[in-house]
């Protein structure tokens, strides 16, 4: 075996070429104990070359991510060929780090961790922000243009016309920070009748099945094989990194509501960022005091569509189509959230206005003012410790579904309070249909 090292200021890149056995794995702890020195905040293992690979080999990687870890730094993979992936699955080791198909990714993931610690460390020194409805500490995360990607049409959910050549499968990758309506299941007809509102965050997917038992389901893929797959008749998906996360603290100790929060995000961007346009997308780890929930009660297919041809909000036909809070349903509860908004107050014309209307409508439910129109979903779990500090948004969404109990899943109303939340935020460059 070979090993070329190079560093990149506190960045380590590890190319490993040949057969990575018992033998190989010696020469492997020699480099990584020369090295990995106390000031090497990330290591990428870059996989390209090797051709074999043993539990040998796993071994001294473990040992690096435990040494990183104590350090809080971060270790991940790329370049991993199907043997090296295999052998790697089989061992229930892709669930311990993240790889990557390219280098570049792969080192754009080790500069992110190395910004995220520094910022840490720096904690004091964040940019301060005193809101309308509290305060908030930002931190920027990516220049990277955000993209909402929107599968099929909301109003095919809303006039019950979904039917089976209308549906879509999508990977848990390709749908990590989502909502719509969706199931989970191998043929159709385990699901057709059954979809209901879904929430795809953090790699994590609940849906709430119109079976009449009012149960969401969900799954915790450890690895995305590409195997299950999300079924969907209307999906919203977030696309790129976030722009920048807001650690968010309410003056109220009841919380704000989600409306509110929308608006003070809304009216920031307009004044801080060139790169605004009116629509934003969100995912948050929040503190929820109240949770005002909704949920579609019938799968909105063309065989259960109303008699009179009008949408399910309708007058006439609300009452059987879609269950609302008045009071609130959950209380004291942690939150995942994943959503998206834009403001009536921007010029949007900017966007295309098909796709534009594909995703928002109006929730009966939601009688606040007009100023902007959302669409969330959450998913809700024990109350959690929360973080003092915190500057990565995925660990503290592993975090709440490792150690957190499961309680709910709901199409979120605008009236939901939060506390205190890690709030990541992409300013939306684009609406675009995904033909994928």
């Amino acid at each position: 075996m070979k090993i070329a090292a190079t560093r990149m200021g506190k960045l380590m890149i590890l190319a490993l070429e040949g057969r990575v056995d018992a033998f190989a794995a010696k020469n492997l702890q020699d480099t990584v104990n020369q090295k990995l020195t106390p000031d090497i905040d990330a290591v990428i293992f870059d996989l390209k070359g090797v051709s074999y690979i043993s539990s040998a080999g796993l071994r001294i990687i473990v040992s690096v991510v435990k040494r990183m870890k104590n350090n809080e730094g971060s270790v991940a993979l790329c370049r991993a060929g199907r043997f090296c992936r295999d052998v790697m699955d089989t061992a229930g080791f892709l669930s311990l780090l993240p790889v990557f198909d390219t280098l570049e990714q792969a080192v754009a993931f080790g500069l992110q961790c190395i910004q995220e610690k520094e910022h840490l460390q720096n904690w004091e020194q964040l940019e301060n922000i005193l809101l309308s409805c509290g305060k908030a500490k930002i931190i920027p995360v990516s220049p990277e243009k955000g993209e909402a990607l929107v599968t099929g049409d909301i109003k095919d959910v809303l006039y019950s016309r979904v039917t089976r050549e209308k549906l879509f499968s999508k990977t848990f990758s390709e749908a990590e920070y989502s909502i719509g309506l969706g199931a989970l299941g191998d043929d159709v007809d385990d699901y057709y009748t059954v979809m209901g509102e879904m929430i795809t965050i953090g790699g994590t997917m609940v849906w709430l099945p119109t079976d009449g038992n009012d149960t969401p389901d969900f799954l915790i893929p450890k690895a995305d094989t590409g195997k299950i797959k999300v079924r969907t008749g209307f999906n919203v998906s977030l696309n790129g990194r976030f722009n920048e996360l807001f650690y968010f603290v309410s003056d109220d100790p009841q919380g704000v509501s989600l409306g509110e929060i929308y608006g003070e995000l809304f009216r920031l961007a307009s004044i801080r960022r060139p790169d605004y346009k009116g629509a934003i997308g969100l995912a948050a780890c929040a503190r929820m005091p109240a949770v005002f929930g909704s949920g579609i009660l019938k799968s909105p297919v063309r065989e259960f569509a109303p008699a009179n041809g009008r949408m399910i909000t309708d007058g006439e036909n609300v009452e059987q189509w879609l269950e609302s809070d008045k009071e609130p349903r959950h209380t004291g509860v942690t939150g995942l959230i994943c959503g998206i908004g834009v403001s009536l107050q921007a010029d949007l014309s900017v966007f295309d206005q098909d796709i534009l209307n594909r995703i928002f409508y109006l929730h009966p439910a939601n009688t606040g003012g007009k100023s902007q129109m959302l669409h969330n979903h959450g998913v809700l779990f024990s109350p959690q410790p929360f973080p003092g500090r915190a500057v990565n948004l995925e660990k503290q969404i592993d975090r709440v579904v490792e150690q957190g109990d499961f309680i709910d899943m709901r199409h979120l109303l605008d009236a939901s309070t939060v506390e205190r939340a890690l709030i990541g935020v992409s300013y939306l460059q684009e609406l675009r249909q995904d033909n994928t």
